[in-house]
């Protein structure tokens, strides 16, 4: 009689471990001081097996946390896909402690446990081999195998982009059963603040009035408003004391720049935003889809808000950290009413830039925002006709032509090239719209992100979101982790570019076939080659330089 085979197998974090996939083996890898690096650690039983974990041993092990992966269902694929997605129906995502009932496996099936390596202030540099073991529930090791990582003594340093993934405020609310803006919200925002920062997002949402985003015609989500408004005798009284508390609460955790809501609704702007006023005592909705944004009243509305709130950003001292959205991706047809929605506004902002996302070079051509935001597949073509301060996005598309996504069913490192892209590209940022989307399209029912991907059917899988609730906390995902990655690959790019230049970067790239938002190696190999040679030309320039930054 056979014995029962139990297999472990290190994995680079570039590979998505299918269940009916076998993946290929990475033993080592490089990190510096202050970046975490992520390897997974595959596991396969011929037999169905449950309960027991995996555990790490030596080495490295007191630095690193093992999360297990949930697979996700793919459930939607874009009309338009081009050849290179996943093409399995189970591909794992959500990052989640250990169960207590332990692992599971069934016969002949991959799955895997994630690893994540973080090292405090004043570690040594070094190389380290930290051994992991298959361990049933009775604590008999089942299989063993190990990991070795060089620790680099060098630093990354701050990026300099301004990246930005908007929260969602009331998913949090109805995911966590709190509500908006008071104490016990703090408590569980704080967890997605953690999270959102941890990736690499300095950049934060503000909803000063509830943000009029992916919200059906006529209809209203939770509302989400931080300026408290009154109206006594046809006069309006601001009240901006939550307001300041969610900004402090915000820079407490690292945020470092903040974008403030649309004042003018989706797509154009046809319409003006909910708020909600206090009036004899009763609060109620005084401004919707029921009212113009062309409307006077409106008009009159920010004649008088916006040079308070004004004062209040610059009692903050974050005016020159900040920008202001009107409408957002306003189409070709809404030129002449955006001209007029920046001319009532500006004219009280001053030099608070204008920041909207685009497909349209009209705006920019007419000077109409500031920091235009520019889906990657007319990136180029907003720099060619003169757009400067651009800043790169993606969402449900581009969803073909290799263009990087993040949605669940494309491979791992068509979701982290997008920071080499960045630096080759030379964006200023970047933005996605969903951090924490956990409704239907246009939000007419809340959905489960752990059973429905898709928004109930209509965007790719994983567009929506890229982190999971949990009861009192958040859990990232295979997909937050790779486009961390993808924040430090920036980094480190950067680093190098203070050595030995940009042009002289972008040279590299150039060599390693990193050429545009399409055009690049579209394998893992590929990627984790580039970043070692970075890594590798890194330390001899700082060390022909005797420069080797300490991580104190």
């Amino acid at each position: 009689m056979n014995e029962t085979l139990y297999t472990l197998r290190p994995v680079s974090a570039l590979y998505k471990v299918l269940p009916e996939a076998e993946p290929m083996s990475e033993q080592n890898g490089k990190m510096f001081l202050n970046e975490s690096y992520d390897f997974q650690i595959a596991y396969k039983s011929d037999t169905v097996f449950l309960g027991g974990q995996i555990t790490a041993h030596g080495g490295l092990a007191e630095q690193i946390e093992i999360r297990e992966e949930l697979l996700s269902a793919v459930t939607f694929e874009p009309e338009d896909a081009d050849d290179y997605y996943l093409k399995s129906k189970l591909i794992p995502d959500a990052l989640t402690e250990p169960r207590v009932c332990g692992l599971a496996a069934q016969p002949g099936t991959w799955r895997a446990v994630w690893v994540t390596v973080v090292l405090p202030k004043g570690f040594a540099a070094g190389t380290y081999r930290t051994e992991f073991a298959w361990k049933d529930a009775t604590g008999k090791v089942l299989a063993e195998t190990s990991y070795t990582i060089e620790v680099l003594p060098a630093v990354l340093p701050e990026t300099d982009l301004r990246l930005t993934n908007w929260i969602h405020y009331d998913c949090i609310a109805e995911k966590h059963g709190v509500h908006l803006f008071d104490d016990d919200f703090y408590k569980i925002f704080g967890e997605y603040l953690n999270a959102y920062v941890d990736i690499g997002f300095n950049m934060l949402y503000v909803p000063l009035f509830t943000p009029p985003l992916d919200t059906a015609v006529g209809a209203e989500r939770l509302t989400a408003q931080l300026v408290g408004v009154r109206k006594e005798n046809g006069k309006y009284i601001f009240d901006f004391s939550a307001l300041e508390r969610f900004v402090r609460f915000a820079q407490s955790h690292g945020i470092r720049y903040f974008e403030f809501g649309h004042l003018f609704t989706q797509w154009g702007g046809l319409a003006t935003p909910k708020i909600v006023a206090e009036e004899n005592g009763e609060n109620r909705r005084i401004f919707g889809w029921d009212v113009s944004s062309e409307d006077i009243g409106y008009e009159t509305f920010l004649n008088v808000f916006l040079p308070e709130f004004m004062q209040k950003i610059d009692a903050l001292g974050i005016r020159d950290v900040s920008a202001m959205h009107l409408t957002d991706e306003p189409g070709s047809g809404a030129v002449t009413r955006y001209a007029k929605f920046r001319t009532t506004v500006k004219k009280h902002i001053g030099d608070l830039p204008v920041m909207d996302a685009l497909s349209c070079y009209d705006y920019c051509k007419d000077g109409l925002v500031d920091i235009p935001v520019v889906v990657l597949n007319v990136y180029d073509e907003f720099v060619k006709c003169g757009g400067k301060g651009v800043f790169a996005y993606n969402c449900c598309l581009p969803a073909n032509s290799y263009y990087s996504n993040r949605f669940i069913n494309l491979p791992a490192e068509r979701t982290r090239v997008l920071g080499i892209q960045l630096f080759e590209r030379e964006a200023k940022g970047y933005l996605h719209w969903g951090f924490n989307f956990y409704n239907s399209y246009l939000s007419k029912v809340a959905v489960d992100p752990y059973r429905e991907t898709d928004a109930a059917g209509v965007y790719p899988c994983g567009d929506g979101f890229i982190v999971y609730p949990d009861t009192d906390r958040v859990n990232r995902s295979v997909r937050s982790e790779l486009i961390k990655a993808g924040f430090n690959d920036y980094r480190a790019l950067l680093l190098l570019s203070e050595y030995a230049g940009r042009e002289e970067v972008r040279k590299m790239l150039q060599r390693h076939g990193y050429k545009s938002f399409t055009e690049y190696p579209r394998d893992p190999t590929s990627l984790l080659n580039l970043r070692n040679d970075v890594y590798d030309e890194i330390m001899r320039r700082a060390e022909r330089k005797r420069d080797l930054p300490r991580n104190t």
